[in-house]
Protein backbone atom coordinates (compact mmCIF):
# COMPACT_ATOMS: atom_id res chain seq x y z
CA UNK A 1 0.00 0.00 0.00
CA UNK A 2 1.57 3.03 -1.29
CA UNK A 3 0.47 6.35 0.77
CA UNK A 4 1.74 9.19 -0.58
CA UNK A 5 -0.68 11.92 1.64
CA UNK A 6 -2.20 11.78 4.81
CA UNK A 7 -5.14 13.92 5.31
CA UNK A 8 -5.97 14.17 9.45
CA UNK A 9 -8.28 15.65 12.02
CA UNK A 10 -7.00 18.39 14.90
CA UNK A 11 -9.31 17.54 17.69
CA UNK A 12 -9.84 14.11 19.19
CA UNK A 13 -7.04 13.32 16.82
CA UNK A 14 -3.68 14.46 16.29
CA UNK A 15 -4.68 16.49 19.81
CA UNK A 16 -5.08 14.76 23.04
CA UNK A 17 -7.62 15.34 25.54
CA UNK A 18 -5.54 18.89 26.45
CA UNK A 19 -5.02 19.46 23.30
CA UNK A 20 -1.61 18.96 22.96
CA UNK A 21 0.06 16.81 20.66
CA UNK A 22 2.27 14.08 22.08
CA UNK A 23 5.97 13.12 21.71
CA UNK A 24 4.86 10.39 19.74
CA UNK A 25 2.72 11.80 17.18
CA UNK A 26 4.82 15.05 16.61
CA UNK A 27 8.18 12.36 15.83
CA UNK A 28 5.68 10.39 13.59
CA UNK A 29 4.93 13.58 11.61
CA UNK A 30 8.44 14.49 11.42
CA UNK A 31 9.27 11.36 10.14
CA UNK A 32 6.28 11.22 7.52
CA UNK A 33 7.55 14.71 6.32
CA UNK A 34 11.10 13.55 5.90
CA UNK A 35 9.92 10.46 3.70
CA UNK A 36 8.25 13.02 1.49
CA UNK A 37 4.58 12.32 2.77
CA UNK A 38 2.33 15.17 1.70
CA UNK A 39 0.77 16.11 5.87
CA UNK A 40 -2.85 17.97 5.06
CA UNK A 41 -4.47 19.14 8.45
CA UNK A 42 -8.24 19.41 8.05
CA UNK A 43 -10.21 20.82 10.82
CA UNK A 44 -13.45 22.07 11.87
CA UNK A 45 -11.60 25.12 13.16
CA UNK A 46 -11.26 28.44 11.15
CA UNK A 47 -7.39 29.43 9.77
CA UNK A 48 -7.29 31.80 12.81
CA UNK A 49 -7.57 28.78 15.85
CA UNK A 50 -5.18 26.65 13.53
CA UNK A 51 -3.38 25.43 17.16
CA UNK A 52 0.42 26.77 17.93
CA UNK A 53 0.96 23.05 18.32
CA UNK A 54 1.11 22.63 14.64
CA UNK A 55 2.43 26.15 13.92
CA UNK A 56 5.63 25.23 15.66
CA UNK A 57 6.10 22.84 12.56
CA UNK A 58 5.78 25.64 10.24
CA UNK A 59 8.53 27.20 12.12
CA UNK A 60 10.82 24.56 12.16
CA UNK A 61 10.03 23.01 8.51
CA UNK A 62 8.34 26.21 6.97
CA UNK A 63 5.11 26.11 5.15
CA UNK A 64 5.75 23.22 2.96
CA UNK A 65 5.03 20.85 6.06
CA UNK A 66 1.37 21.46 5.74
CA UNK A 67 1.30 22.45 2.36
CA UNK A 68 -2.19 22.77 2.06
CA UNK A 69 -4.62 23.08 5.12
CA UNK A 70 -8.72 22.53 5.35
CA UNK A 71 -10.16 24.19 7.78
CA UNK A 72 -13.87 24.96 8.47
CA UNK A 73 -14.94 20.94 7.97
CA UNK A 74 -14.11 21.44 4.17
CA UNK A 75 -15.58 25.34 3.36
CA UNK A 76 -12.36 26.52 2.52
CA UNK A 77 -8.87 24.85 1.61
CA UNK A 78 -5.84 27.50 1.84
CA UNK A 79 -2.04 26.85 -0.21
CA UNK A 80 -0.20 27.97 2.71
CA UNK A 81 3.13 28.29 0.56
CA UNK A 82 1.63 31.14 -1.66
CA UNK A 83 -0.98 32.40 0.99
CA UNK A 84 -3.92 31.78 -1.28
CA UNK A 85 -7.07 30.54 -0.55
CA UNK A 86 -7.80 28.28 -3.36
CA UNK A 87 -11.52 26.92 -2.90
CA UNK A 88 -14.01 28.83 -0.53
CA UNK A 89 -18.17 28.55 -0.15
CA UNK A 90 -20.16 30.54 2.27
CA UNK A 91 -23.53 30.41 3.94
CA UNK A 92 -25.37 32.99 2.39
CA UNK A 93 -26.64 36.10 4.33
CA UNK A 94 -30.20 35.21 5.07
CA UNK A 95 -29.85 31.83 5.69
CA UNK A 96 -27.33 31.86 8.17
CA UNK A 97 -29.02 35.13 9.51
CA UNK A 98 -32.33 32.65 10.15
CA UNK A 99 -30.25 29.65 11.55
CA UNK A 100 -28.81 32.40 13.95
CA UNK A 101 -31.97 33.45 15.31
CA UNK A 102 -33.59 30.31 15.83
CA UNK A 103 -30.28 29.39 17.79
CA UNK A 104 -30.62 32.55 19.92
CA UNK A 105 -34.33 30.97 21.00
CA UNK A 106 -32.26 27.65 22.23
CA UNK A 107 -29.77 26.91 25.61
CA UNK A 108 -26.91 26.82 22.56
CA UNK A 109 -24.17 28.46 22.44
CA UNK A 110 -23.07 29.55 18.66
CA UNK A 111 -20.03 30.86 17.16
CA UNK A 112 -20.19 31.62 13.31
CA UNK A 113 -17.17 31.37 11.48
CA UNK A 114 -16.15 33.80 8.75
CA UNK A 115 -13.26 32.09 6.91
CA UNK A 116 -10.15 33.92 8.73
CA UNK A 117 -11.98 34.68 12.25
CA UNK A 118 -14.73 33.87 13.71
CA UNK A 119 -16.87 34.74 17.44
CA UNK A 120 -19.32 33.85 19.41
CA UNK A 121 -22.89 34.96 19.77
CA UNK A 122 -23.11 37.40 22.74
CA UNK A 123 -27.03 37.30 22.77
CA UNK A 124 -29.66 34.73 22.91
CA UNK A 125 -30.85 32.43 25.46
CA UNK A 126 -28.19 31.52 26.90
CA UNK A 127 -26.75 34.76 27.98
CA UNK A 128 -29.99 34.89 29.96
CA UNK A 129 -30.35 31.62 31.48
CA UNK A 130 -29.18 30.82 35.00
CA UNK A 131 -28.60 27.13 34.48
CA UNK A 132 -26.79 27.92 30.97
CA UNK A 133 -24.15 29.90 33.07
CA UNK A 134 -21.92 27.46 34.45
CA UNK A 135 -21.38 25.50 30.55
CA UNK A 136 -21.27 28.90 29.52
CA UNK A 137 -18.49 29.71 31.71
CA UNK A 138 -16.95 26.41 31.24
CA UNK A 139 -16.93 26.62 27.01
CA UNK A 140 -15.66 30.08 26.95
CA UNK A 141 -12.56 29.42 29.25
CA UNK A 142 -11.87 26.16 27.40
CA UNK A 143 -11.88 28.21 23.61
CA UNK A 144 -11.96 31.66 24.51
CA UNK A 145 -13.28 33.11 21.29
CA UNK A 146 -13.97 36.29 20.74
CA UNK A 147 -17.53 37.68 21.56
CA UNK A 148 -19.85 39.66 18.73
CA UNK A 149 -23.25 40.17 18.37
CA UNK A 150 -22.96 37.81 14.85
CA UNK A 151 -26.32 39.52 13.60
CA UNK A 152 -24.00 42.80 12.96
CA UNK A 153 -20.85 40.52 11.62
CA UNK A 154 -23.49 38.94 9.18
CA UNK A 155 -24.42 41.98 7.66
CA UNK A 156 -20.95 42.92 7.30
CA UNK A 157 -19.81 40.08 5.77
CA UNK A 158 -22.79 39.57 3.68
CA UNK A 159 -22.98 35.75 4.88
CA UNK A 160 -20.45 33.25 6.65
CA UNK A 161 -18.54 30.51 6.15
CA UNK A 162 -19.82 28.22 8.89
CA UNK A 163 -22.45 28.15 12.01
CA UNK A 164 -21.79 26.32 14.96
CA UNK A 165 -24.22 25.48 17.87
CA UNK A 166 -23.61 23.71 21.00
CA UNK A 167 -26.71 22.29 23.30
CA UNK A 168 -26.93 22.36 26.80
CA UNK A 169 -29.12 19.26 25.84
CA UNK A 170 -29.71 16.76 24.24
CA UNK A 171 -33.69 17.51 23.15
CA UNK A 172 -32.24 20.54 21.92
CA UNK A 173 -29.58 18.99 19.54
CA UNK A 174 -31.95 16.67 18.18
CA UNK A 175 -34.71 18.75 17.84
CA UNK A 176 -32.99 21.45 15.68
CA UNK A 177 -30.88 18.39 13.14
CA UNK A 178 -34.44 17.68 12.77
CA UNK A 179 -35.33 21.59 11.66
CA UNK A 180 -31.87 21.91 9.68
CA UNK A 181 -32.20 18.70 7.81
CA UNK A 182 -34.91 19.59 6.17
CA UNK A 183 -33.47 23.02 5.12
CA UNK A 184 -33.07 23.21 1.25
CA UNK A 185 -29.28 23.94 0.65
CA UNK A 186 -27.42 22.76 3.51
CA UNK A 187 -24.83 20.39 5.16
CA UNK A 188 -25.03 19.43 8.40
CA UNK A 189 -22.04 17.88 10.65
CA UNK A 190 -20.60 18.00 14.12
CA UNK A 191 -17.43 17.47 16.00
CA UNK A 192 -18.09 17.22 19.34
CA UNK A 193 -21.23 15.69 21.88
CA UNK A 194 -24.50 17.96 20.84
CA UNK A 195 -22.81 20.41 18.50
CA UNK A 196 -24.52 21.22 14.83
CA UNK A 197 -22.53 22.84 12.57
CA UNK A 198 -24.15 24.09 9.41
CA UNK A 199 -22.45 25.27 6.23
CA UNK A 200 -23.80 25.62 2.68
CA UNK A 201 -24.80 22.25 0.53
CA UNK A 202 -21.98 19.91 -0.82
CA UNK A 203 -19.57 21.03 1.79
CA UNK A 204 -17.49 18.08 3.64
CA UNK A 205 -13.63 17.15 4.24
CA UNK A 206 -14.59 14.53 1.57
CA UNK A 207 -15.22 16.87 -1.00
CA UNK A 208 -11.89 18.89 -0.08
CA UNK A 209 -9.46 16.26 0.13
CA UNK A 210 -10.94 15.31 -3.35
CA UNK A 211 -10.08 18.91 -4.36
CA UNK A 212 -6.75 19.08 -3.22
CA UNK A 213 -6.17 15.60 -4.20
CA UNK A 214 -7.18 16.71 -8.45
CA UNK A 215 -4.96 20.15 -7.61
CA UNK A 216 -1.53 18.20 -6.64
CA UNK A 217 -2.47 15.04 -9.01
CA UNK A 218 -2.08 12.28 -6.03
CA UNK A 219 -4.99 9.86 -6.46
CA UNK A 220 -7.40 9.33 -3.66
CA UNK A 221 -5.83 5.67 -3.83
CA UNK A 222 -2.50 7.04 -2.33
CA UNK A 223 -4.51 8.85 0.74
CA UNK A 224 -4.81 7.76 4.19
CA UNK A 225 -7.50 10.04 6.52
CA UNK A 226 -7.84 9.87 9.87
CA UNK A 227 -10.17 11.28 12.15
CA UNK A 228 -12.95 10.52 14.84
CA UNK A 229 -16.07 12.79 14.51
CA UNK A 230 -19.06 12.78 12.27
CA UNK A 231 -17.34 15.76 10.15
CA UNK A 232 -14.92 12.90 9.32
CA UNK A 233 -17.12 10.67 7.81
CA UNK A 234 -16.66 11.24 4.48
CA UNK A 235 -12.99 12.35 4.07
CA UNK A 236 -12.50 8.50 5.39
CA UNK A 237 -15.09 7.07 3.05
CA UNK A 238 -13.24 8.61 -0.08
CA UNK A 239 -9.78 7.75 0.18
CA UNK A 240 -7.99 4.57 -0.06
CA UNK A 241 -7.59 4.13 3.77
CA UNK A 242 -9.58 5.19 6.22
CA UNK A 243 -8.67 5.23 9.65
CA UNK A 244 -10.82 5.39 13.25
CA UNK A 245 -9.73 6.91 16.35
CA UNK A 246 -10.70 4.28 19.21
CA UNK A 247 -12.36 7.11 20.55
CA UNK A 248 -14.21 7.82 17.43
CA UNK A 249 -18.10 7.69 17.17
CA UNK A 250 -19.32 4.40 16.35
CA UNK A 251 -20.29 5.74 12.49
CA UNK A 252 -16.74 6.62 12.05
CA UNK A 253 -15.65 3.05 12.83
CA UNK A 254 -18.22 1.12 10.62
CA UNK A 255 -16.54 2.83 7.86
CA UNK A 256 -13.41 2.60 8.98
CA UNK A 257 -10.14 0.27 6.99
CA UNK A 258 -8.43 0.11 10.38
CA UNK A 259 -9.25 1.36 13.86
CA UNK A 260 -6.23 3.01 15.61
CA UNK A 261 -5.60 3.74 19.67
CA UNK A 262 -7.18 6.72 21.49
CA UNK A 263 -6.13 10.22 21.00
CA UNK A 264 -5.06 9.88 24.43
CA UNK A 265 -2.87 6.86 23.50
CA UNK A 266 -1.17 7.81 20.41
CA UNK A 267 -3.58 6.49 18.16
CA UNK A 268 -2.44 8.97 15.62
CA UNK A 269 1.03 8.17 15.36
CA UNK A 270 0.28 3.87 15.49
CA UNK A 271 -1.17 5.42 12.10
CA UNK A 272 1.10 6.77 10.43
CA UNK A 273 3.83 4.26 11.26
CA UNK A 274 1.66 1.50 9.97
CA UNK A 275 1.89 3.25 6.92
CA UNK A 276 6.31 4.07 7.03
CA UNK A 277 6.72 0.37 8.05
CA UNK A 278 5.06 -0.65 4.76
Amino acid sequence: MQIDLIAFDLDGTTLNSKKEISERNRHALRKAYEQGIKLIPCTGRSMYEFPNELNKFIDEFGFGVFPFVITENGAQVYDLAKKKLLYSKSLPKETAMAILLEGRKQLAVTYGSFGIMGACDNIGLAWESREAKPYLDDFLEKWNPSLANLEELIEWNDGLTKISMTFLHEEGYNKFFKIFSSWPGLALSSSWENSIEVMTEGISKGEAVTFVSRHIGIPLERIMAIGDNLNDLEMIQCVKFGVAMENAIPVLKDNADWITASNDNDGFALAIEKVLSK
